[in-house]
């Protein structure tokens, strides 16, 4: 079950976070790349509404395993920055909460100006253990502290990409959505999730109309494919990539309808249940 919810909201984007963390998309047979792809320029728009909230159903095989929300605060000011704290909480639930309690919550300090990560913890329960991440970022590096349950003390690593920003899921999937492409242009990111380093490749595939909550939805689909990374920015060969697929709403909010990936336990669907915005 847990590849079917952890970084679940943040996927829609994403990380996009989750997907886009490696953490709802399975396993896949497609080749690993010799070099990311051109990073695009950073997105005009931050890709989040203060205020904002939405909430969704996760479903493998057509059954409901789990459920997401994720929230948005207002802008304030943070280390002298103008900034908003998101928080995304996703968890087991239905018949697949009874087997196995799985809760994982994350909360980033995102620069309102730059759209970049200042600070993200996480913390993930899976029945009776429990593993604790934080990681404060600079302008290409973060350094992350972790901790499992049996872990006596917490253990830090430091990640610098150089040239390349990093990101964790929750501005990943805000870089999503303020992302406007042309179809078929496709954007590398780094993505840290928990203590992993993940390289998202992302794809914008085109235009298409999706059910969801709020009706038909006109919507913007976009692919992606997510290896684990080394810390040289190399992918790890033994580790298959993982691909996933975006809905966003085709206006100006770009809200995330839906998200699928497949994976060994079959198809996982994330469906947007409910958005509000101020």
């Amino acid at each position: 079950m847990r590849t079917a919810l952890l970084r679940a909201v943040a996927v829609t984007g994403y990380v996009i976070a989750g997907c886009a963390g490696g953490g709802c998309a399975g396993a896949e047979t497609t080749p690993a790349p010799q070099a990311p792809a051109a990073a695009a320029p950073a997105p005009p728009q931050l890709g989040l509404y203060p205020g904002e909230s939405m909430a969704y159903e996760v479903q493998l095989g057509g059954v409901l395993v789990g459920e997401a929300q994720l929230a948005v605060g207002e802008i304030g000011e943070v280390e002298g920055r103008r900034a908003l704290v998101v928080k995304s909480r996703a968890a087991t639930a239905g018949a697949a909460a009874l087997v196995r309690n799985i809760v994982d919550e994350a909360t980033t300090v995102i620069d309102a100006d730059t759209g970049r990560p200042i600070t993200v913890e996480t913390n993930v329960v899976m029945g009776e253990k429990r593993t604790t991440a934080s990681a404060r970022f600079g302008a290409t590096s973060a350094e992350v502290t972790y901790r499992r349950t049996a872990e006596a003390a917490p253990q830090t690593a430091k990640i610098d990409l150089g040239t390349n920003m990093l990101l964790d899921a929750h501005s990943a999937m805000a870089q999503l959505r303020g992302w406007k492409a042309a179809p078929g242009t496709m954007r590398t990111v780094f993505v840290i999730g928990g203590r992993r380093l993940w390289r998202i490749d992302v794809t914008y595939a085109g235009e298409s109309t999706i059910g969801s909550a709020l009706g038909n939805r006109r919507a913007v689909m976009y692919d992606g494919v997510a290896y684990r990374a080394k810390r040289d920015l190399t992918v790890e060969s033994r580790v298959a990539a993982r691909t996933f697929r975006v809905w966003l709403s085709d206006d100006a909010d770009r809200v995330p309808l839906q998200v699928t990936a497949k994976t060994e336990l079959g198809d996982v669907v994330m469906t947007l249940t409910e958005y509000t915005r101020p």
